[in-house]
């Protein structure tokens, strides 16, 4: 259960309601057809309380017990990286996550919990005797409205009770909360286990009727359970003006007591209730994060997904018990602070990182709603807390005010200042300015509904409309920046975005790089059994050229065939021109028929033997415009908009194809100093409804293979058996071959994608690219480390909050480019595969690879594997698997 403060604020009074039927077996109990049934209100004290106060509590409203200076804010020193800037600001409230009532909220105290609650009845014939042991019922299921799941009717004959209550419902498939024996006599106690992992953690709540008599036969007596916390709530927050840059990626409560005891009161105003044999410490984590610190001042703590997560702990002395703080970074640098003074049940303390300098005067913190999904018009609140500390330790509330609206711009990774204008899609917020108070203060924000639109159509006349290129006669060279006759750079897959008449230099992959030979790509003077020093022609002959018809110049290439398309006609009237190294293979796009898509091509020589391929992508121009990315360890690389081959069949989606991002920029009204200003930042989530492939690759071929089982004009053999080599791969680029002891031998080499590999443990930032590279001319296969970053670790993750994405699966994840302080994300959809013993797609919708250019051994490759529970940014995978590509800039 998450510990979201909507689900967890237990408030109002349930009506008394009678139910209509009830079974029989519970009614025979001695009693008269006419006793009523048992039936409670349900109150939540600190909501009532703060409803009757307003802003902020006064002291002792919820907890009778509390002092000035079990609220006394404290500053705490802290050790490890840059101590001598930082401190931890400490401050407590009264409360659990307090949250004001708005002034229809007061007049309308009411509201139904949402969960269910168990609950224990005592009874007999007077006060005195009142059993102490449950036997009238035990540990009963309740409904948030107050009423018994399995009926109970009142006995006239013995009419006075006491009832316990403990929330969450206490089941025996969950052993962290037991209730006390059905035999025990007296106060019932909870034999509690916090958990570990704040997203699982709960919170503890209780209640007891006091005495209750049953004194009008037929009409229940008003019968209140009034719930107060049994935990201390624990938040963490980001100061302002820190001196420091970093990303808070961790933070972890250490050494702390995980199990007690904790007895219910015996009486309706909860006193005597308390905690006993504390024991077993533990350290408790919040991960999964992504916080900047300096772009979200004063802001609590939350998840990826915007969840407000809280640690519940249970209360317990801190003052000379060695419990610290500790708060990790993505640079893996970290702090430790050692924890003073006690946590006390029912109050909820903020740590704060802060500057060494700063002062607990005045307390400004924002927590942000979760993203808003594309069909929803109104936020989750948004929270504003506001208040100084008095020198008589009350806490004053200090107004706010909105003073700007900022929207995030994806192309520049910047904010763009929109003064007191707010972006067309956020129309309003419910809350721009406040009273303050340690309460805080909730807002919602209104956001335009997106329309879903057909976009497919209107993406494929972006390419029909587009400039045709070149003319019958004059083709129009795509090897040349330009188009024209000089050969330039040349590659195994040219991306086309207009109709036209093409031609494609013969050459071997990329081995002509600016206008000269590019020997590096086919040479290398490494060595070993695993290394692949001279690569191979189609007859498996050492290449000496870039220039397939001088490497063949007795035997050149004459034909040209379609091997495979994804899309109907979408090349036509190919034909080669045979003139040494100026030979060019021919082909036109006509408007009537370019739509995104893929074909692959191939040139023969005169017996008809294939001698090479190339892969074509029909795609819009910015196909291959680059998304800036930081991995783990804080590599940049520039990894491609689309993924190679990315082919649509079926798109309505929203306009916007990334989240729509905007915030807000709140400031204390104070009139002397630096003013405190914090932001709420507000995510409108993008929906596409797609059907998609893209080209499929098996480690260290050049050659794409179909994502799609719908072909046009192919010879493509999807399970080609254990036939691999490079001569039979270069021969039958159209053949999927499958895995075998062959792979192990024949397609061993560790540098067929990255000519300096040499071994499996290459970390490498930048990789030589090699005439087998599938990548378009500019980019290359990525790097062994490349996506370390789609995680918070680096490593597999543990839990989806491990994730380093922006919202939940998508039938892939919205990865941010580095983390949600820079809100920039890049979609990794979960294209599927081609299976290694059968070459049949597998996965599509539910799983995604992507290869890097290093492999794990002879038989495997590494690869970004993406599911719906668990990321791996590097996992081994059989080399003839089929996975996606994305490309990465030189």
């Amino acid at each position: 259960m998450k510990n979201k403060l909507s689900t967890l604020l237990l408030a109002g009074v349930a009506t008394l309601t009678m139910f209509s039927c009830v079974d029989n077996d519970n009614l025979n109990e001695n009693n008269g057809d006419n006793d009523a049934l048992v039936s409670f209100g349900v109150n939540d004290v600190q909501t009532r309380a703060i409803a009757v106060s307003g802003r902020t509590l006064t002291r002792g409203a919820i907890n009778p017990y509390l002092s000035a200076e079990d609220l006394a804010p404290q500053k705490l020193e802290v050790k490890g990286a840059d101590a001598e800037k930082l401190c931890i600001i400490e401050t407590t409230v009264e409360g659990v996550n307090p949250v004001q009532a708005d002034a229809q909220t007061r007049a309308n105290v009411i509201k139904n919990i949402t969960e269910n609650f168990s609950a224990s009845g005592h009874r007999g014939t007077t006060e005195a005797n009142i059993t102490t042991k449950p036997e009238w019922f035990y540990n009963e299921p309740t409904l948030s409205n107050g009423k018994l799941v399995t009926p109970r009717k009142w006995s006239w004959a013995i009419p006075h009770a006491r009832f316990y209550a403990v929330f969450p419902q206490v089941k025996n498939e969950y052993t962290k909360i037991k209730l006390s024996p059905e035999t025990y006599e007296g106060s019932p106690y909870i034999e509690f286990e916090d958990e570990t992992d704040v997203t699982n953690q709960k919170d503890l709540m209780t209640a007891c009727s006091g005495h209750v008599h049953y004194s009008v036969q037929g009409t229940a007596p008003r019968t209140d359970l009034d719930f107060r916390h049994a935990l201390t709530a624990i938040k963490f927050a980001v100061g302002q003006n820190l001196s420091i840059n970093k990303t808070i990626s961790k933070v972890e409560i250490r050494n702390a007591l995980s199990k007690g005891k904790y007895t219910l009161s015996d009486k309706f105003d909860g006193t005597g209730a308390k905690w006993e044999n504390l024991s077993d410490a533990k350290t408790f984590k919040l991960e999964g994060l992504a916080v900047s610190t300096n772009q979200n001042p004063n802001a609590v703590l939350t998840g990826n997904d915007g969840d407000n997560y809280t640690f519940y702990m249970i209360p317990q002395e801190l003052t000379g018990k060695n419990i610290t703080v500790y708060v990790e970074f993505t640079d893996g640098s970290k702090i430790e602070s050692t924890l003073k003074g006690s946590w006390l049940a029912g109050t909820t303390k903020t740590y704060k990182l802060s500057e060494k300098n700063s002062t607990w005067e005045y307390t400004l913190e924002t927590t942000n709603p979760a993203n808003v999904a594309y069909n929803q018009d109104k936020s989750n609140d948004y929270l504003v807390t506001s208040y100084r500390n008095a020198p008589d330790g009350t806490k004053q509330p200090v107004k706010w005010k909105a003073v700007g609206f900022e929207e995030y711009d994806r192309a520049t990774d910047s904010w763009t200042n929109l003064g007191t204008n707010k972006p067309t899609w956020l129309t309003a917020m419910s809350k721009e300015n406040g009273e303050g108070g340690a309460n805080a203060e909730s807002g919602r924000a209104t956001i335009t509904k997106a329309d879903l639109k057909d976009r497919l159509t209107e993406y494929n006349m972006v390419l029909q409309t587009a400039t045709e290129k070149g003319a019958a006669g004059n083709y129009y060279n795509l090897s040349n920046t330009n188009g024209g006759d000089a050969i330039q750079n040349t590659a195994n897959s040219y991306l086309i975005s207009a109709p036209g008449y093409y031609r494609i230099p013969l050459v071997y992959g990329n081995a002509v790089k600016g206008g000269t030979t590019n020997e590096s790509s086919y040479k290398t003077a490494h060595t070993g059994t695993n290394v692949l020093s001279n690569f191979k022609d189609h007859l498996g002959n050492d290449i000496t050229t870039p220039y397939i018809n001088v490497q063949n110049a007795s035997n050149p290439a004459t034909q040209v065939s379609i091997v495979w398309m994804d899309q109907q006609a979408l090349v036509d009237g190919l034909s080669v021109t045979n003139d040494g190294n100026k030979s060019f293979v021919n082909f036109h796009v006509s408007a009537a028929n370019i739509k995104n898509g893929n074909a692959v091509i191939a040139v023969k020589s005169g017996d008809g033997t294939i001698m090479w391929s190339w892969h074509l992508w029909f795609d819009h121009s910015d196909a291959l415009s680059t998304i800036a990315c930081t991995n783990h360890e804080g590599d940049n690389f520039k990894v491609t908009k689309n993924i190679l081959g990315y082919t649509i069949y079926k798109w309505k989606s929203t306009s916007y194809e990334s989240p729509r991002v905007a915030r807000i920029k709140i400031e204390q009204e104070v009139g002397n100093g630096a003013k405190k200003t914090a932001y709420i930042t507000i995510t409108q989530s993008p929906y596409a409804e797609r059907e998609y492939s893209t080209a499929l690759y098996q480690f260290g071929r050049k050659d794409a293979f179909p994502g799609t089982n719908t072909l046009y004009e192919s010879t493509f053999v999807e399970n080609g058996g254990d036939n691999i080599s490079i001569v039979n791969a270069i021969q039958n680029p159209g053949t999927f071959y499958t895995d075998g002891n062959k792979l192990d031998t024949e397609y061993r080499y560790f540098n067929l994608w990255s000519m300096q590999t040499t071994s499996q443990t290459d970390v490498s930032k930048t990789l030589i690219k090699t005439i087998y590279d599938p990548c378009p001319v500019g980019f290359s296969m990525p790097p062994l480390k490349t996506f370390s970053g789609v995680t918070i670790t680096g490593k597999t993750n543990t839990n989806n909050k491990d994730i380093n994405a922006l919202g939940d699966w998508d039938q892939g994840w919205h990865f941010y480019a580095k983390d949600s302080s820079s809100p920039s994300t890049v979609y990794y959809p979960a294209i599927g595969s081609r299976t290694a013993k059968e070459g049949k797609l597998y996965g599509v919708k539910d799983r995604g690879y992507y290869w890097v250019g290093v492999p794990s051994s002879t038989s495997a490759g590494n690869n970004l594997d993406i599911r719906n529970t668990i990321v791996i940014p590097a996992n081994n995978l059989n080399r003839a698997v089929g996975c996606s590509i994305r490309p990465v800039a030189q």
